[in-house]
């Protein structure tokens, strides 16, 4: 059986814009960082060259920024080297227990974040609400 390795590459840039990417495929941790140096070398070979039509990801724009950068990294390593974008619900978990012995139970467990804005007359006169 396979063991997908799970990495996570990010970036931070000005005015606190950030972005993170969990990557993934069947390789070491040494195997990983080689391929990251091979794909940061691709996005360094277009700095300020002007990407036509064609090339990644088709928006025809130089090449001179970290989100740029970033976006050719993760361009590269998915298409190019067969790794693939994962994600992570960090709200749902599933618990697997024998409580009744003569069964296995499965439970989701979802946690929920409730956002609600608060009006001082309708806090203030009924707190219920």
């Amino acid at each position: 059986m396979k063991e997908l390795k799970i990495f996570k590459i990010e970036y931070s840039w000005y005015e606190g814009e950030h972005d993170e990417t969990l990557i993934g495929k069947d390789v070491n941790q040494q195997s990983f960082e080689k391929d990251l140096l091979e794909a940061r070398r691709f996005a360094e070979s277009l700095i300020g060259k002007e990407a036509e039509y064609s090339d990644y990801p088709g928006k025809g724009y130089s090449v001179e920024c970290l989100p740029a950068y970033y976006e050719q990294i993760i361009w590269y390593l998915t298409t190019k080297l067969g790794y693939i974008c994962c994600s992570f619900d960090e709200c749902i978990e599933y618990d697997i227990s024998d409580y009744n012995l003569n069964r296995i139970s499965i439970d989701r467990i979802e946690t929920r974040a409730k956002r609600e804005g608060l009006d001082d007359e309708r806090s203030l006169h009924n707190p219920a609400n």
